[in-house]
């Protein structure tokens, strides 16, 4: 049982997933997962094109940065709701990795509400740094 000296769940509390931290901490991660969609054809892009091959847009590679890079500037305020939820998490997890983790979120989150806040007023075009508008 939880005591109120105790704000960690203890072994007979059950698996720290089915906690409330652990529930939170698990939809926070869920977030992420269309920034993923992006980023791991992003960076292949990126990667291939500095080892020098992939000269022209692939289809399989652009896809998601091209839908991004449509869809950021317009939807990325979405982003809110996400990093406010992270933060509401950070506020009540005690444990530190779940804690770093939760940090990580929330500047991605925060990453996402910039560029998308810089598009709006025209700072970078709505262009991703190595997208295939760039």
């Amino acid at each position: 049982m939880k005591t109120a000296e105790s704000p960690t769940p203890t072994p007979a509390d059950g698996p720290w997933i089915e906690t409330r931290e652990g529930g939170l901490f698990f939809v926070n991660s869920l977030f992420l997962f269309p920034y993923v969609m992006v980023l791991v054809p992003l960076l292949t892009r990126i990667v291939v094109r500095a080892a020098g091959g992939m000269p022209e847009e692939s289809v399989i590679v652009d896809t998601f940065p091209i839908l991004a890079e449509y869809l950021l500037p317009r939807m990325g305020w979405l982003a809110v709701f996400p990093a406010w939820l992270t933060w509401k998490n950070l506020g009540i997890e005690h444990r530190s990795l779940p804690r770093v983790a939760l940090g990580f979120l929330l500047a991605t989150h925060v990453t996402v509400i910039l560029w998308t806040v810089g598009s709006w007023f025209g700072w970078h075009g709505g262009i991703l740094p190595g997208g295939p508008g760039s």
